[in-house]
C-alpha cells in the first residue's frame, strides 16, 4: 500500500508581471532590485507584504535572449547579477534569483511574435521561439502546442482599424482552448477602456497586465509595478507550470494591480520611440 502523499506548498500571494523585457541598456541587479522593491510595495498596498511572491514572464523579441543567457550562468556556477544568487529549476523555462535577505523572485522564460497581421502574440511559459511573420491562427496554435500561454498585448495603435477588426473576429472564435489579452503599463490613464477588453470579458477572455518597459536605461525600474495578483501556492522548483494551472483554473480570481501610464509620460515615451524607430530605420 502506498502511503506517500502529495507535497504542497505554502499558499502565497503572488505577483506576477506578464509583459517583460530586458534590454542590453538595463544594469541586471538594478532591474532585479527594481522589480522586487516593486512587488514588496504592491504586496505591502494589498496587505499581503509576510508572504508573496514575484514573477517576471519574459517576453523576448527575436533580438533578445537574456533568459538563455541567466540560464547557461546559472548552469555553469557564474553569477551575472551583482548582490544576488541564481539557480536552476526543475524546468528548462524557469529560473530563480534570490535576494541577499532571503527574498525570491522566479523568471519565466517567453517571447513575442510579430505575426504575418502586424498584431503581436506573446507567448509565456516556453522557451520555444516562432519567427516573425507567421499568420496569427498559425502563431497562437503553435504557442498552445508547445504549451505555452498565447496572449494577444495591446498597443499603441495596434488595435484599431483593419487590426481591431481581425482582433475582433479572432475573439469570437472558439477554435482555441488558451488565450489571453495582455494589457501593460504604457496605456494612457485618460484613455477610455479598450473596446476588446470588454469583448473578451463577456466572452470569459481574460487579461494579464504587465509593464511592457521600453529600450530606455530611465525603463529599468518599471518591471513588477503593473501586473497581476492571485492567490495560491507555486512548487519552488516548476514554478511556470504551477502558474499555469492557476491561471487555467476558472475558480481562481485574477486582480490586476498598478498604475496607468500618465499623460505627460505617455506622450514623452511616443515621441522617444519615434526617434527610436527612426534611427534604426537609418542603420
Amino acid at each position: 500500500m502506498n502511503t506517500s502523499k502529495a507535497k504542497t506548498y505554502p499558499h502565497q500571494f503572488i505577483l506576477a508581471d506578464a509583459h517583460v523585457h530586458i534590454y542590453d541598456c538595463f544594469d541586471l541587479a538594478t532591474f532585479c532590485t527594481s522589480a522586487l522593491n516593486n512587488f514588496k510595495s504592491s504586496a505591502h498596498q494589498q496587505g499581503k507584504i509576510d508572504r508573496f511572491q514575484g514573477v517576471l514572464l519574459l517576453t523576448e523579441t527575436s533580438n533578445e535572449s537574456y533568459f538563455e543567457q541567466l540560464r547557461q550562468s546559472a548552469q555553469s556556477g557564474e553569477n551575472p547579477i551583482e548582490g544576488w544568487s541564481i539557480r536552476l529549476t526543475e524546468e528548462d523555462c524557469s529560473l530563480c534569483i534570490a535576494h541577499p535577505e532571503g527574498q525570491e523572485i522566479f523568471i519565466i522564460a517567453g517571447s513575442q511574435i510579430v505575426v504575418e497581421e502586424d498584431l503581436e502574440v506573446l507567448a509565456l511559459a516556453t522557451t520555444k521561439r516562432l519567427p516573425d511573420g507567421l499568420p496569427l491562427t498559425k502563431v497562437i496554435h503553435e504557442v498552445i502546442h508547445n504549451e505555452g500561454i498565447p496572449v494577444i498585448p495591446w498597443g499603441f495603435g495596434k488595435w484599431m482599424g483593419r487590426r481591431g477588426g481581425i482582433l475582433s473576429r479572432l475573439l469570437q472564435d472558439d477554435r482555441f482552448p488558451i488565450l489571453f489579452l495582455g494589457d501593460n503599463s504604457g496605456r494612457p490613464s485618460f484613455w477610455s477602456y479598450p473596446p476588446h477588453f470588454t469583448q473578451a470579458e463577456i466572452q470569459q477572455i481574460r487579461i494579464l497586465p504587465g509593464t511592457d518597459p521600453l529600450p530606455f536605461p530611465s525603463e529599468v525600474d518599471r518591471p513588477g509595478r503593473f501586473g497581476f495578483s492571485i492567490q495560491g501556492s507555486l512548487d519552488p522548483q516548476r514554478p511556470a507550470s504551477g502558474l499555469k494551472q492557476l491561471l487555467l483554473s476558472p475558480d481562481i480570481q485574477l486582480q490586476a494591480y498598478g498604475p496607468l501610464e500618465s499623460p505627460f509620460q505617455f506622450f514623452r515615451n511616443q515621441v522617444a520611440m519615434q526617434i527610436v524607430k527612426r534611427t534604426r530605420k537609418k542603420s
